[in-house]
């Protein structure tokens, strides 16, 4: 089978966020299942380039990866339109990942023309929180270019919340549920420097972009109640300014926390797996998640954590590996005092959770899904 991700940005595009790091470990993993994977993109990283040789297919970790010169407007290109055509044609199957992209409806226009099925990754694109920005526009988006062919779609979400969303635009979508995941069994090399920077600290962690959808000034006024408790411990936050950092800083400073509140930029490979692990909890206050795929990382490394009901994170309270909280200050800060006090108790829990989620389990998953999708689509085209 050949298989095609056809997806604005991919690795090592870390701007980005999760969806890279998701669509990049689900398409090397399948990779190594007898899939042949190709994966068409743009060289786009926020708003630099990637420094990859472009509009030809490079071999990285088993799979063809063609990094498209973004040149026309924002995750699109000029060279995409032609070569797209042929990249989706000498393919089996394609996986658009993305709505508000001007790759997605291109893909789904040759796919349909094609008669090649498809599945699509909203991503999160189609929460009630999204359409806060830009409602109109959107509608109109997903009226025009999306609904037209979606009695062809298969949809992939990635939680059953997501599973709703996708039904409340779409009611008789045909979904397939394949989660996102992390690599369990390995653990963060011990680099002395990295070990030493972290271990030492009493702090809990918030990770992920710099961006008010996830909801970071939520916990920064939740500390001044948590500091009444635990005087020490501090709020470090990871992850790439969106436009939020100046507000945050603000917000720390009106609040007398600047000595307890640090923002140390974006954060990677073993460093953030560290960064993980010696943290007391992982905070997740968001206005909404599809996933949050940095959840099972923390869990990953034994880490508990608290999670906004705005996420489709219900399990840590259901094996008590943390907390599935309103995300307010008063509720977050009460999660946080109860753990901390009785951390033992969730740090034993942690992998119970985790275990389902595996790269390779969810690519078991993931093949099994595109098998069945191609069989139908083979079997409508011969009917």
């Amino acid at each position: 089978m050949k298989l095609i991700v056809v997806i604005p940005y991919f690795y090592p595009a870390l701007v980005y966020g999760g969806a890279v790091f998701a669509s990049f470990n689900l398409s090397k993993e399948i990779s190594k299942l007898g899939i042949k994977v190709s994966v068409s993109t743009t060289n786009l990283n926020g708003n630099t380039r990637l420094d990859k040789k472009v509009n030809t297919g490079l071999s990285i970790e088993n799979m063809t990866v063609k990094y498209y010169k973004a040149d026309l407007l924002p995750f699109f290109s000029l060279y995409m339109i032609k070569g797209l055509f042929r990249d989706i044609k000498l393919s089996d199957i394609i996986h658009v990942q993305s709505i508000y992209s001007l790759t997605t409806p291109l893909a789904l226009f040759y796919s349909n023309f094609l008669n090649k099925p498809v599945l699509l990754s909203p991503r999160g694109s189609l929460t009630p929180w999204s359409f806060n920005h830009r409602k109109r526009l959107k509608l109109l988006w997903i009226k025009y270019l999306i609904k037209p062919f979606s009695k062809k779609l298969y949809w992939h979400a990635t939680s059953e919340k997501e599973e709703k969303e996708i039904k409340a635009f779409f009611p008789k979508a045909n979904i397939k549920l394949i989660q996102d995941g992390t690599y369990i069994n390995t653990k963060p090399r011990d680099l002395e420097s990295d070990e030493n920077r972290w271990k030492n600290q009493f702090y809990i962690a918030g990770l992920g972009r710099l961006h008010k959808v996830k909801g970071f000034d939520i916990i920064i006024k939740a500390m001044p109640s948590i500091i009444k408790k635990f005087p020490n411990l501090k709020l470090i936050i990871a992850g790439n300014d969106e436009g939020q950092l100046d507000l945050l800083v603000q917000l720390a400073k009106s609040l007398d926390l600047e000595k307890s509140i640090h923002f140390i930029g974006n954060i990677s490979g073993f460093n953030k797996d560290l960064f993980l692990k010696h943290a007391q909890c992982l905070v997740v206050p968001s206005h909404t998640e599809n996933f949050g795929i940095v959840v099972v990382e923390a869990l990953a490394q034994s880490t508990p954590v608290i999670a906004s009901k705005h996420t489709p994170w219900k399990i840590l309270e259901d094996k008590k590996a943390g907390f599935y909280v309103d995300n307010t200050p008063q509720d977050i800060s009460k999660a946080v005092v109860q753990l901390i006090n009785n951390l033992e108790d969730y740090k034993k829990h942690t992998l119970e959770v985790v275990e389902e989620f595996s790269w390779e389990r969810i690519a078991v998953k993931y093949k099994d899904a595109l098998i069945k999708i191609l069989k139908n689509n083979n079997e409508s085209f011969n009917s």
